[in-house]
């Protein structure tokens, strides 16, 4: 990562590279991150709940400067979140790392990583990725909702702290290699996607605006689509919000 800030506190790191990425000036890829949340979001009104110790960062991407076309987009929405599992791997080999489409990682069956990717409205060929990594803040002071969905490295370990540092920085080497491999289609993202599925062979509700869908997840397709096996077809779904049943 060529360029970077980080800050003590801010509202939302999104909200900030949101800003930063209508400079067409500014040097891209650009990291922002910070100690400290006090706003952050996620997907549509859902709030991050964030503490000391957590890792949030935000970057703001040229997607042609990395060699990828908006067709790729979805694709590169899936990347991020196999790249933190993987980096995870490297700190916890011996925890249940999983995904859940499309941009969840979990530890042990809890939510241990969230992933918000968002699209600079007078650049659009800048995305901004906003990710928020529960390291070191135990959800032994998150409210009642969150302690029961949600985990962080430190509570998975059992009470071992890890250097948040070395994680970004095992992240974003993941990162740029899988981005490299999906830019020269050496990357078989189904194949990798399926290792770590959470949703693979479980019936699901799929959730768009007032439509749901129930089937059976049958993984990802090439272009990075979930596959819900329905009573009467293989379906295609490119957006929406998973439950598994």
């Amino acid at each position: 990562m060529r360029y970077a800030e980080w800050l003590n506190q801010v509202k939302s790191t999104n909200d900030l590279a949101l800003t930063f990425a209508r400079v067409p000036s500014i040097a891209v890829p650009l990291l922002i991150g910070a100690d400290l949340q006090t706003a952050g979001r996620g997907r549509g009104a859902h709030q991050w709940w964030s503490a000391e110790g957590s890792l949030m960062f935000s970057i703001i991407v040229d997607m042609p400067g990395v060699g990828l076309r908006p067709a790729d987009w979805p694709r590169f929405s899936l990347v991020t979140g196999l790249a933190i599992a993987d980096a995870l791997s490297l700190f916890l080999p011996s925890a249940r790392i999983g995904l859940k489409w499309p941009n969840d990682v979990w530890l042990d069956g809890r939510k241990v990583c969230g992933i918000l990717i968002e699209q600079s409205d007078l650049i659009p060929d800048r995305l901004i990725v906003g990710i928020g990594l529960n390291v070191n803040n135990s959800f032994n002071a998150a409210p009642h909702e969150q302690r029961q969905t949600a985990t962080s490295m430190i509570d998975a370990s059992h009470g071992n702290e890890f250097c948040r540092t070395e994680i970004l920085i095992a992240f974003l080497n993941e990162w740029e290699s899988l981005i490299e491999d999906l830019s020269q289609g050496r990357l078989n993202l189904p194949e990798r996607w399926s290792r770590r599925c959470v949703l693979a062979g479980h019936p699901v509700t799929l959730s768009e605006g007032d439509r749901e869908t129930i089937g059976v997840c049958s993984g990802i397709d090439d272009d990075g689509a979930l596959l819900l096996r329905t009573e009467f077809a293989t379906e295609k779904h490119y957006a929406g919000t998973v439950r598994r049943m």
